[in-house]
């Protein structure tokens, strides 16, 4: 009885912080879309997500980070990390350095549509054939450097205040087909 006291009263402090609040909760939602897109999408990524692979907690917020150079995140990068837009930071550094990669790409492609989703594949699949497509576009070392670049600051953005983002991406990767 205790326990699913103890349960409940978790679940009554998430939903009041996440579903009460309508900015939270319009990004709660974007971010569940988001992630039944990606399932729809890819196969595999909804596999991982089932099996909750840990490479999504690399993933994910590198997509939501990718949606911000547009601000097409609701926000959800500001709020758990407000350091990316602060070029004196560490971790603006890093998302300048990605902004200015995904414009040399885009204006390298010349077609938005199709450099988003070598994008999207770069961050997604650490398969070969996604590299060697992006090779035809970029230099080698660039996209090295892309790659270990977004996944720090990816764990810099869980790293902000990692309770507050726990409690969200749990609440967005369960929420997915309910």
């Amino acid at each position: 009885m205790v326990e699913c006291l103890i349960y409940f009263e978790s679940s009554w402090e998430k939903g009041k912080h996440y579903l009460l609040n309508p900015e939270k909760y319009s990004q709660l939602l974007f971010f569940s879309q988001l992630i039944e897109i990606l399932c729809e999408k890819y196969e595999e990524i909804a596999e991982q997500l089932e099996s909750r692979d840990p490479s999504i907690f690399i993933w994910l917020p590198s997509i939501l980070i990718i949606k911000s150079f547009e601000n097409e995140d609701k926000g959800i990068c500001k709020d758990f990390n407000p350091n990316m837009y602060n070029e004196n930071e560490e971790s603006g550094i890093l998302y300048s350095y990605l902004k200015n990669f995904k414009d040399n790409l885009y204006y390298t492609v010349k077609d938005s549509y199709k450099a988003y989703n070598l994008l999207e594949k770069l961050v997604l699949f650490d398969e070969e054939k996604y590299y060697l497509e992006m090779q035809n576009y970029l230099q080698k070392s660039l996209i090295d450097e892309f790659q270990k670049k977004i996944r720090i600051l990816s764990m810099q953005m869980q790293r902000f205040n990692p309770t507050d983002y726990n409690y969200f991406f749990d609440l967005a990767i369960n929420y997915i087909g309910e």
